[in-house]
């Protein structure tokens, strides 16, 4: 039967961490053919429950790895900082100026994230389209084969009733057959009895 195969979410994540090691990009439709199958909603939902999961565990091992450091090596780090913070700025106003030159190429390639996302869930929507149809086929192939058998079923059983019927039809014909020479015998013997009797007079 066509059944849909679900599959666990140490499946999902397994596919995910395959498709990365062969340095391949993670998409819904990618985790679903390497499954080769599986609810496209399902598998959108494990990974990303999955990457918030990465996300939090980095954010706490940094957080994990802050000490306290001396107060002179503090003083040096709040001098770096706030020559840091110029350079910040200067940067912030050339990354202003970076940023309106690119701002349209940025544009164009969200654009075409959104255009491939939506032929994405189109590709999935038509895939699954297409499980439900080959499930509600193999129903129809399931219940024809069992009309088909008891068709065959009753053929066979006709078939019998049909032998049988002629095989009787056989017999009666033959004691017909039997019976019109019987008659003509006797209207032999009656013909020749009325002439032994007319002889008699």
């Amino acid at each position: 039967m066509g059944r849909k195969v679900e599959f666990t979410d140490e499946q999902v994540i397994a596919a995910v961490k395959a498709i990365e090691s062969e340095g391949k990009s993670v998409s819904t439709f990618a985790i679903r053919n390497k499954l080769k199958g599986g609810s496209s909603e399902r598998i959108k939902d494990v990974w990303d429950a999955y990457k918030t999961n990465c996300q939090s565990a980095i954010k706490k091992g940094i957080a994990d790895k802050e000490i306290e450091l001396p107060s002179e090596i503090q003083e040096a780090l709040k001098g770096n900082q706030r020559a840091a913070m110029t350079h910040l700025e200067n940067y912030r106003i050339a990354q202003q100026i970076a940023e309106k030159r690119v701002s349209s190429t940025i544009e164009e390639y969200k654009a075409k994230i959104i255009e491939f996302e939506d032929s994405e869930r189109e590709a999935s929507f038509a895939i699954e389209s297409s499980d439900k149809k080959t499930e509600d086929l193999e129903l129809d192939i399931e219940s024809l084969s069992l009309k088909n058998e008891k068709i065959q079923a009753e053929n066979s059983h006709l078939t019998g009733l049909l032998e049988s019927m002629q095989e009787r039809i056989n017999k009666l014909e033959a004691k017909e057959d039997a019976y019109n020479q019987l008659q003509r015998e006797f209207g032999k013997l009656e013909g020749k009895i009325a002439i032994l009797s007319s002889n008699k007079i």
